[in-house]
């Protein structure tokens, strides 16, 4: 039989400082409760997974709670500009961004034998690039 726990009890039993995290929706079903109840808690040390970052990000990595972000497109022109991702990257001097996809082909990419050979100038690896702090 399911079992009903209010968002404050689910938060306190299921998410511990330290665990992966993955809070999804889209639009109007962004789990923006779910993210403020974590910042209440004060977990800290998450993993956030979601398919692209927008403010439950931002909430969580402003209030401190993030240690590592996992998602699938990092950019999302409709909820405007991610503050708080912006300054922790332009801010630490530091940080790892890893390509990763399903079937599909990442860059710079070398050779997949899953693909035809492509001779198109697009399809040669793109040169390492290094993050810079904005001059604003």
């Amino acid at each position: 039989m399911a079992e009903l726990l209010s968002l404050h009890e689910a938060i306190d039993r299921f998410v511990d400082d330290g665990d992966s995290v993955a809070l999804e929706g889209f639009t109007h079903l962004i789990p923006t409760a779910a993210a403020h109840e974590i910042i209440r808690q004060g977990k800290k040390d998450l993993t956030l997974v979601r398919m692209t970052p927008d403010l439950v990000y931002d909430l969580l990595i402003g209030a401190g709670c993030a240690r590592k972000l996992i998602f699938s497109w990092g950019g999302n022109p409709g909820v405007g500009s991610l503050h708080r991702l912006r300054d922790a990257v332009e801010s630490s001097g530091r940080g790892r961004w890893k390509s990763r996809s399903t079937a599909m082909p990442t860059w710079p990419m070398p050779m997949s034998p899953a693909l035809p050979a492509c001779r198109s100038p697009c399809c040669a690896p793109m040169p390492a690039r290094t993050c810079r702090r904005s001059t604003r």
